[in-house]
């Protein structure tokens, strides 16, 4: 049975929803079903009807009736599974839906909050980029371009084979979304801007090390040339850049208004985020693009241990 697109929808009932429109337009290009899910949860509502349990479940139903009729309203006529779940904390509710459906993709409306706050409170798609188990499309308000542009970043100098099939994993999805969405697609290798005098330092320390900062950068750009040949791209479609990943990539979609930025993101443990943070999380930070982030095969979800 085909995997079902899963859109998570903002909980205020008057939104706009971008998240649902994209998500309507990704399941009818992969010709899967659609999933919806929203948390009905109004802590305001509850404070006010108090502990009177025949008040807070007729206030419960008629908030999910108003949930049901904008959903309708949304689909307008499009068959789709909608789920109004009623939950205190909203990633409980979605932790047990995601299970239930496991959906290929799950689409939610990037958070808004600020570099501070976001760090603090863990919104809900930083969340669901490290618990679920499937690949995350953060999205922002904007609509797409007609045919709307995609750009795949990724590494695939490592020498680690888990790595490595991290990267044709995402390079394999990239491409499947750019066909369905009959979009163009470049791919993009970002450079760690290396200092000068490190090199130096380098060559003076170790005796073996005879390369220079040039050679070093070539032996990137061969690597990653040798990949996305691999992979069946062209030269015109190869990208080269230099500097922090998440900051570069940023400004480079909205020079080139990038539509969909497509990575790949591994499991880290919270030392490692806190210390190092994670790549993912911090271009879904910067950029303005939509961001999809694509997880390895072996991903293992905290939510089924």
């Amino acid at each position: 049975m085909t995997q079902p697109v899963m859109v998570v929808l903002d909980t205020d009932l008057k939104s706009p929803q971008p998240a649902f429109e994209k998500a309507k337009q990704l399941a009818a290009a992969r010709g899967t079903s659609l999933v919806i899910a929203v948390n009905g949860y109004c802590s305001a509502m509850v404070r006010a009807v108090g502990y009177d349990k025949q008040r807070l479940e007729a206030a419960t139903t008629q908030i999910r009736h108003a949930w049901e009729k904008r959903i309708a309203s949304l689909a307008h006529g499009m068959t789709c599974s909608a789920h109004v779940l009623w939950e205190k904390r909203e990633i409980d509710a979605l932790r047990d839906i995601i299970l239930q459906f496991n959906p290929a993709v799950l689409v939610v409306h990037t958070s808004a909050e600020s570099g501070l706050r976001r760090h603090l409170f863990t919104p809900r798609d930083w969340q669901l980029i490290r618990k679920a188990p499937c690949d995350v499309l953060c999205i922002h308000s904007q609509p797409w371009q007609n045919p709307p542009s995609l750009l795949l970043a990724v590494d695939p100098e490592t020498g680690k084979d888990e790595v490595d099939s991290l990267s044709v994993k995402v390079t394999t999805q990239a491409q499947a979304i750019a066909q369905q969405l009959d979009g163009s697609l470049k791919v993009c290798h970002v450079m760690d801007a290396v200092d000068d005098s490190l090199v130096l330092l380098m060559g003076e320390a170790l005796s073996e090390f005879s390369g220079s900062l040039e050679d070093i950068k070539e032996s990137q750009k061969a690597v990653f040339r040798r990949f996305a040949s691999g992979q069946g791209f062209g030269s015109d479609q190869l990208v080269m850049l230099e500097g922090a990943v998440a900051p570069t990539l940023s400004h480079y979609c909205k020079d080139n208004d990038v539509d969909l930025l497509i990575v790949g993101t591994v499991h880290r443990k919270l030392p490692e985020r806190l210390l190092l943070g994670a790549t993912a999380e911090a271009v879904i930070t910067r950029a303005s693009c939509d961001v999809l982030v694509v997880k390895p095969d072996d991903f293992q979800t905290p939510w089924k241990s």
